[in-house]
């Protein structure tokens, strides 16, 4: 039964992959349609242009009704100028283009199919084994592979050959607007297209609107300045470029006499690619057989297997929302760090290694790392105050239970209202701790506006926050120390300090390596206090790690940059806690 599941398993991880790779290509052709209609919609809108034009542009296409009459199917409403109401409905009939398939993909698949098929089938004539097949679990691997990357070739050149197009009917656009009177910047317009006239091209102030990197690649090359059409590289992308030759009768804005119009595209192959999704598939396509494989040495044993099976029922969803959102966001943040990444940017071009190399010389990113660790320094301090109020608590009366929840009560409260409440307090101006230093006749202390004192601020809030959590903490592995030793201390003479130095602090030593572990790593981590309380000010003295990662993230839109910077503090806070591990635990452990 299980080499079946495998099978079946493996036929439908193949028709996911192919799925996946087939809906690039009909989500690009429906992009380039709507943009095919609403260049039909600028070009009706422009003074000149018959409807016969409107018609020609889209090789007849296109059907132009009252506004009444349509609006239920593909097509677009146009409007003239200055006018509140739509003057006309242009209803667009789909391209009559075949549609291929992934046929090279869909062998692979066929032959993974049939080959597990096989294998099934030899499994139920043969004895089971109790050892994992790895070699089937290799097999499909390699398939998903094969799969993955031939789909990934097939849309690629389905998604090259829609980018064609869609250039080809910008170019149209724009020549039959200039053909009717308008200018490069309206013909342009039209054509829904990043531009720029073969004279702006020289002019890096002149109005344009490509890429200023795509712009500068035309310009340092001779032949597409005049080549119809071209492919450029820019930017670690290829775009799809072409140019026209208005009319020179047409009506020339002034300080622009070019004749020559460039229109550039960013390929779908670049902004549409499933290469992602496909990876994404393929490695769970093999995780999932491989755990399906994984049962076969359990077959001979019905029990064993009907066990597994309910432990994994009840693991698979707390482990699908691990992988959907832990491990999935964990790897596409990798990915990301190696693509130049920008929400403003629809090409995210390779970049390799590119991004952590930057990250070498950029003194803001190691000087918010300097911060967190002084931040950090922070950590020893709210753990000996822990401590001492763990031991002073540690008495059952109503009055100490109270102080106890008085303390724990900073650790479950929002960060964000506990940053609002202390911001106040420590306001420059009209701070009430300001106010308590001018009624002693002490100055006011900038706590949060001097670079000197702003961190030490941070650093005692933090403390004051975490004493209530490591100190229940701290109670626990105090009362999990016996009784009895405190007992034979006092017998042979000990005092208070021995008691402590000796049995104490021996008793405690795992639970003082897991609150130093913890606490480093959420020290490394701070995030909210900075950000409601200083802004990484004043300049610069609390920009922490992860405020510096949002701030390139989603202030620069620098998200290549930032994933790069999350995965150098990974591996700073990795490195910090494997050191605690193998130092500290170690030690503790033959202590």
């Amino acid at each position: 039964m299980i080499p079946l599941v495998a099978a079946g398993a493996v036929a439908a991880a193949t028709a996911l992959i192919l799925a996946v790779a087939a809906d690039a290509p009909s989500g690009a052709r429906e992009h380039r349609n709507r943009e095919e209609a609403r260049a039909a919609a600028a070009l009706y809108e422009l003074p000149g242009v018959a409807e016969a034009d409107v018609v020609a542009l889209l090789d007849g296409r296109a059907r132009i009704v009252a506004p009444e009459a349509g609006g239920f199917g593909p097509g677009v409403h146009a409007y003239r100028a200055g006018a509140l109401e739509p003057a006309a409905w242009i209803a667009v009939e789909p391209r009559g283009e075949g549609r291929s398939w992934p046929w090279a993909a869909s062998l692979f698949a066929l032959l993974g199919a049939l080959g597990m098929a096989a294998w099934a089938g030899a499994q139920r004539l043969a004895p089971p084994r109790p050892r994992f097949p790895a070699a089937p679990a290799l097999f499909c691997a390699v398939v998903f592979a094969l799969v993955a990357v031939a789909a990934q070739q097939w849309a690629r050149g389905e998604l090259e050959a829609i980018s064609a197009s869609r250039l080809t009917g910008g170019l149209r656009a724009a020549e039959i607007a200039g053909a009717s009177g308008a200018d490069s910047e309206a013909a342009a317009r039209v054509a829904g297209l990043p531009w720029a006239s073969g004279a702006a091209l020289d002019e890096p102030d002149r109005i344009w609107t490509m890429p200023r990197e795509v712009g500068e690649a035309i310009a340092a090359d001779a032949r597409l300045r005049t080549a119809p059409r071209y492919t450029v590289a820019a930017g670690g992308a290829a775009y799809h470029g072409g140019s026209i030759v208005l009319p020179p009768d047409r009506p020339v804005r002034a300080g622009s006499p070019d004749d020559t119009l460039h229109l550039v595209f960013l390929g779908y192959e670049e902004t549409a690619s499933p290469a992602v999704a496909l990876m994404a598939s393929a490695l769970g396509s093999a995780l999932l057989v491989s755990l399906v494989l994984f049962l076969l040495p359990l077959a001979a044993r019905p029990r064993a297997l009907s066990r597994t099976l309910a432990a994994w029922a009840f693991l698979t969803p707390a482990a699908a929302l691990l992988v959907v959102f832990t491990f999935g966001p964990l790897l596409f943040s990798l990915w990301i760090s190696l693509h130049h990444w920008s929400l403003i940017d629809p090409a995210h071009p390779f970049a390799g290694l590119e991004n952590y190399r930057a990250l070498l010389s950029d003194g803001a990113w190691w000087s918010a790392v300097g911060n967190t660790a002084v931040f950090t320094l922070h950590v020893p301090l709210a753990m000996a105050v822990a401590l001492s109020l763990a031991l002073l608590t540690r008495e059952s009366r109503r009055a100490v239970r109270w102080a106890r929840l008085a303390l724990f009560l900073p650790s479950i409260t929002s960060v964000v209202a506990i940053a609002v409440v202390w911001k106040w307090l420590l306001n420059d101006g009209y701070g009430l701790a300001n106010r308590a230093l001018g009624a002693i006749g002490l100055g006011p202390v900038a706590w949060l506006s001097s670079p000197d004192v702003a961190l030490v601020s941070l650093m005692v809030i933090g403390v004051w926050m975490v004493v209530g959590y490591q100190m229940v903490v701290f109670q626990a592995g105090l009362a999990a120390i016996p009784r009895v030793w405190y007992d034979a201390a006092r017998v042979d003479g000990a005092g208070p300090w021995q008691r402590f130095r000796h049995v104490t602090l021996p008793g405690l030593r795992h639970t003082l390596f897991f609150v130093l572990v913890t606490s480093v790593i959420g020290s490394f981590q701070v995030f909210g206090l900075v950000y409601v309380m200083t802004e990484g000010g004043p300049l610069g003295a609390t920009d922490v790690a992860v405020y510096h990662i949002y701030r390139e993230a989603w202030e620069f839109l620098r998200f290549g940059n930032a994933a790069a910077m999350s995965w150098v503090l990974f591996g700073v806070v990795f490195a910090a806690t494997w050191l605690h591990f193998r130092f500290l635990e170690r030690r503790s452990a033959h202590a």
